[in-house]
């Protein structure tokens, strides 16, 4: 009795610290973000942000091309917001990689 007891115990103890492990991995996979500044047609700034560095991109695209190009490069829109700067508005792009 206390056999069975011990090898119940010790299987449940090996399927618990699995998925805590796998839960902590799939935590901490980082997504690569990219965030695209747009005023009108105008791409006033682009970053990438992957494994925690940002990079400053500048590709002569207009706002509109750099969006699209990523769209279809499998980003997706994970978020916007509209940015004020001296009276001027910019929407803000977030996007990540599917």
């Amino acid at each position: 009795m206390q056999k069975i007891y011990l090898s119940i115990l010790s299987i449940t103890i090996i399927i618990l610290l699995t998925s805590v492990y796998s839960n902590i991995s799939e935590k901490n996979k980082k997504n690569d973000v990219i965030i695209l500044k747009l005023m009108g047609k105008k791409l006033e700034s682009a970053y990438v942000i992957d494994s925690g560095k940002e990079t400053k991109i500048r590709e002569g695209l207009t706002g509109d091309e750099a969006l699209e190009n990523y769209l279809n490069d499998g980003w997706e829109i994970k978020g916007t917001s509209v940015a004020s700067d001296a009276g001027r508005f910019s929407v803000v792009y977030t996007l990540v990689r599917n």
